[in-house]
């Protein structure tokens, strides 16, 4: 049976509004704001005989809920009874505020529908990955980075074709230097009803100071300032502003959520990238250019790893 290969960004997130009291999955999710990045996920789908869902996720078989409940999604769709095997190749840090999970929902969307002769638009795949989202409660609207690409503004929240999207041009040698420390647990911000009411206030707030003054420059330091507000800035994330404050890049933020921050810089990757390794030898430190697009190709032969 044919073998599908699908490219999806990651999603990396900078900056949110949560809009969380719709009755409706459709209608709730997040604004917001971030960068879709060439270094996403990798996702190989091969269809068998027999039933059940098989997750590998860089080598490793494991659990993996969004591409199972993404995988049981497009079966149920299409009434079909069949083996599936998933393999994962994600390039950055999982659980840190990239997008993994609806990158990963993603490939598996497009890749199965294609496997199984059904194949779907990126739209209907967003759809279905904001269903996922929630189900697996593993994002708000991180999928909103497959419909545009390059730095994603979340203008209405909630499932395509209801949400609405726009993008604030970058320059073409633009890339990002993210330095991941870990993951956060839940903060105790967004630990209850008042303190998601507060996050969203001020998202909006932030949120409203960058579309009066779209640039990235402004982009980036509104997200910051929203970070510092919110009460999401941790220690080891303010070191790494610290640092990043004396590095040349067009500006900086928190990676959302995680124990995480990122840099846009201009031009010389290689050499911020290695700069900012010499800082933090002891962190997961990501280098990536940014992407305007999912990619995704069928092969003939049977390959079943990335």
């Amino acid at each position: 049976m044919r073998t599908v290969r699908v490219s999806a960004p990651a999603a990396l997130s900078s900056i949110f509004s949560p809009k969380v009291r719709g009755s409706r999955p459709e209608e709730i999710g997040a604004r917001g704001g971030g960068f879709a990045l060439s270094e996403g996920v990798e996702t190989l789908i091969r269809v068998r005989e027999g039933e059940g869902v098989k997750v590998f996720v860089n080598g490793s078989e494991m659990e993996f809920p969004p591409s199972i409940t993404a995988a049981r999604k497009v079966l149920e769709r299409l009434g079909k009874r069949i083996g599936v095997e998933i393999h994962h190749r994600i390039k950055v840090p999982i659980s840190t505020g990239f997008g993994t999970s609806a990158a990963s929902a993603l490939g598996v969307i497009l890749g199965l529908t294609a496997a199984l002769g059904n194949p779907t638009t990126i739209q209907e795949a967003c759809r279905i990955t904001h269903e996922v989202e929630l189900e697996c409660r593993t994002g708000l609207n991180s999928e909103a980075g497959f419909i545009s690409g390059g730095l994603v503004l979340v203008l209405r929240e909630g499932a395509p074709p209801r949400t609405l999207v726009d993008s604030i041009p970058l320059p073409s040698s633009a890339g990002i230097v993210a330095v991941v420390a870990g993951g956060l647990e839940t903060p105790r911000v967004l630990g209850d009803e008042e303190g998601l009411r507060r996050v969203e206030e001020i998202g909006d707030r932030h949120l409203e100071r960058i579309l009066r003054s779209p640039s990235p420059e402004r982009f980036l330091k509104e997200a910051r300032e929203f970070a510092y507000e919110s009460g999401l800035v941790t220690g080891r994330v303010e070191e790494m502003f610290e640092v990043f404050s004396r590095i040349r890049c067009v500006g900086y933020a928190q990676n959302m959520v995680g124990e995480a921050a990122h840099m846009l810089v201009e031009g010389g990757l290689e050499e911020v990238y290695r700069e900012v390794l010499d800082y933090f030898p002891d962190y997961r430190v990501v280098a990536s250019g940014l992407e305007q697009g999912v990619r995704m190709s069928l092969e003939p032969s049977p390959r079943t790893t990335l």
